[in-house]
């Protein structure tokens, strides 16, 4: 029997399945105050697991994210649920091209979820209804372990547009 290995050129590519994001979802939601903790940032903020999914995000993420429903998201990896187009070069996705030493935003994950806080900016080129825009992105870190499992916090600030969420400048990488 032939065994897949996931192909990566930087971060680990291996994923919870879609039920373990899902429990650990439901686990993290039922902590005191977190869902209000996300919705009263004003920046964008996503709760990732240790393989860098998605579980949980504020309800303004959907401004940054087009066309796309909170179910949708979760499970995803950050920069897929923005369209990043790097994300979707490497059959692993998100942080495991080869482009993705390169992203602000996966080493910021990475940091956080070894335990360091840590914060940098991001240029991140996604592709939106056929037509690529450009984000520039401020990403902070922060590393939160729920009953003995790893996570991270992930807030997310808008460089090129902040308080107006849902536009983008159209330049490219």
């Amino acid at each position: 029997m032939a065994v897949s290995i996931p192909v990566t050129f930087f971060a680990p590519a291996k994923r919870e399945p879609i039920e373990i994001v899902h429990r650990q979802a439901q686990h993290v939601s039922q902590t005191p105050l977190v869902t209000t903790f996300l919705n009263a940032s004003l920046n964008y903020v996503f709760v990732l697991n240790n393989r860098r999914q998605i579980i949980m995000a504020s309800d303004n993420v959907l401004d940054l994210v087009p066309d796309r429903t909170m179910e949708q998201i979760v499970g995803l990896r950050p920069g897929e649920a923005l369209g990043c187009v790097h994300a979707f070069e490497c059959p692993s996705g998100c942080g495991t091209s080869q482009s993705c030493h390169l992203c602000g935003a996966v080493k910021v994950i990475l940091a956080g979820l070894a335990g360091t806080k840590h914060m940098q900016e991001c240029k991140l080129t996604r592709r939106i209804n056929g037509r690529e825009a450009l984000l520039e992105l401020r990403v902070l870190a922060t590393p939160l372990v729920c009953d003995f499992e790893r996570y991270t916090l992930l807030a997310v600030s808008n460089l090129d547009h902040p308080g107006h969420p849902n536009q983008t400048n159209t330049s490219t990488q």
